[in-house]
């Protein structure tokens, strides 16, 4: 947590919550309400100018900030204005009791002294949708939401004050989209209300949502084929390492789907690839069969071997990644490089051979709004497709959001998935971790997770995720036995089994030698399998 060093006097909206202030960032500094200039109208009250400084110095600006109080429930409205561009606007409830974040897909998130911040859109851990709730010594909730009709950033901000950590001010911060960058910002409204039960703001912000993002109901989807319906099980099957290292060839993988198939009907079994087409990662950018797995020959075999037994196959693509060394790169990738709002790229990179930590530099992250891109991406997976006909492509990282000038992320994955399936409709598309707006784009996604904890996107409201997808495990799931997350870059994973709900289809790693060495835990996991098919698939 980072924070102001010092107390800026801004005016104080009285409501029935607690008081509210407004503060306003452009790239170049931050700037709160005049005072002197404030006023109010029959549209709320306006400041015709803007503090800076701390409140020592005046700017030019504008800000209109409406506040419509009930006995519980607080909408704040706020415009802005300034020459330089805004960034974001925060609108902070101030002096509220410190407590426990609730209404998340984890656990409740304690709330340490130095303060906490939770970021929307997160597909993997935290938000799923801008909402969450904190838990107040009464037993009673304060509950703030987004009416964004949009992806947009947003962050919630508790900060406990410095010499009373037993009160906080929560921060709601939303930024402006970085494409349409504009001297004005009507800020999406914001909803805050105290309440005992959570439930019923879960439900209206799930109705908010479905009507927003258009979400199509799980039983209407058009792009979910029969045989999805119809699956139970899926089966990590763990090709090459980046290091080189081979868990399972693709005769291999079709022994083990073989061999389950004895403990469960093969229909209902989807065999998902991480590592299929060679070293893990490294040459993602181009995708197609490796000679060490097997070949051509052998992805052949895997394939019609696993249509006969009535199983599916669903190879990995990366969604928003290439290799810089490859061919092409500076044409097909490099003029969409993914860029923050400042235009500048994040950095970063996996360790990838316990080097701890080298960044090898080879991987580039690029938005799919870059069409060139998205056109060389799917061409390969439609052209594998048709030759190999696999049932489904994995998009991997699928839920990457960043505020990019270039364009919508969130866009840019909704128009890979159609240009896909403009040649290849029978291709099912799944994805990994999910968020509110990727829920009309992507059927099937795999969990989140925290520091390879599961984190599952049917909480806190099944009604938002299961009414629209279905999860299975995340490649850093580990194997039953050693614990083996395969071609991920976690290593090792205590966690190997998930529940059994509707949104969440029981998934099992497979390194190698798992079933021989875990046959009673392998054993649990179909279990768990057929136990999902009789409670869930018709």
């Amino acid at each position: 947590m980072q924070d102001l060093s010092f107390r800026w006097p801004h005016p104080r909206f009285d409501t029935p919550l607690g008081p509210v202030t407004v503060r306003i960032h452009t790239g170049e500094n931050v700037y709160g309400l005049d005072p002197a200039s404030l006023r109010e109208e029959a549209d709320g009250f306006v400041a015709d100018r803007l503090t800076w400084a701390g409140g020592e110095q005046t700017s030019p600006g504008r800000a209109t900030v409406k506040i419509i109080n009930t006995d519980s429930r607080v909408r704040v409205e706020v415009v802005a204005e300034h020459k330089d561009g805004i960034r974001c606007v925060a609108v902070v409830l101030h002096d509220q009791p410190t407590g426990a974040v609730t209404g998340v897909r984890e656990e409740d998130l304690e709330v340490p002294r130095t303060g906490r911040v939770i970021g929307y859109p997160n597909g993997w851990f935290d938000l799923a949708t801008p909402m969450l709730a904190m838990k107040r010594p009464d037993g009673t909730l304060t509950v703030a939401r987004s009416l964004d009709n949009q992806v947009r950033s947003k962050r919630f901000v508790i900060i406990p004050h410095f010499d009373d950590p037993d009160t906080c001010d929560l921060e709601l911060i939303a930024d402006t989209d970085a494409a349409r960058p504009s001297a004005r910002f009507e800020v999406p409204a914001w909803d805050l209300q105290r309440t005992a039960d959570l439930a019923p703001a879960l439900t209206e912000h799930t109705a908010h949502l479905r009507a927003a993002y258009e979400l199509p109901t799980w039983e209407e989807r058009t792009d979910v084929p029969a045989w999805l319906r119809d699956t139970a099980l899926v089966l990590s099957l763990n090709g090459m390492h980046f290091t080189g290292k081979v868990f399972l060839d693709y005769d291999g993988m079709l022994d083990v789907i073989r061999r389950l198939s004895d403990q469960i009907e093969a229909r209902h079994i989807l065999a998902y690839l991480p590592g299929w087409e060679g070293r893990y990662y490294r040459w993602y950018g181009r995708f197609d069969v490796d000679e060490r797995l097997g070949g051509e020959a052998g992805f052949r075999r895997l394939i019609e071997g696993a249509h006969q037994l009535g199983a599916r196959i669903m190879p990995m693509f990366g969604a928003n990644i290439a290799s810089r060394d490859l061919p092409g790169f500076e044409t097909w990738a490099a003029p969409g490089l993914l860029l923050n709002p400042s235009g500048h790229a994040p950095v970063g990179s996996v360790d990838w051979d316990a080097s701890r930590h080298f960044d090898h530099s080879w991987g580039a992250l690029v938005n799919p709004a870059y069409e060139p891109w998205r056109r060389h991406l799917a061409e390969q997976i439609v052209r594998l497709h048709h030759e190999y006909d696999f049932d489904a492509a994995f998009l991997d990282i699928s839920a990457m959001y960043n505020n990019d000038p270039r364009g919508s992320t969130t866009q840019g994955l909704r128009d890979l998935v159609g240009l896909i399936r403009e040649s290849a409709p029978e291709l099912a598309i799944a994805g990994e971790a999910w968020f509110d707006a990727l829920g009309g784009i992507i059927p099937l996604v795999q969990t989140g997770h925290r520091d390879t904890v599961p984190v599952h996107h049917d909480r806190p409201d099944p009604a938002l995720f299961t009414g629209s997808n279905r999860s299975f495990g995340h490649v850093c799931l580990g194997d039953p036995a050693h614990g083996s997350t395969g071609v991920h870059e976690a290593g090792y994973n205590a966690h190997w089994r998930l529940p059994v709900r509707e949104g969440v289809i029981p998934t099992l790693t497979v390194v190698g030698d798992t079933l021989d060495l875990a046959p009673s835990q392998v054993s649990l996991v179909v279990q768990d399998a057929r136990e999902y098919a009789a409670k869930f698939l018709s």
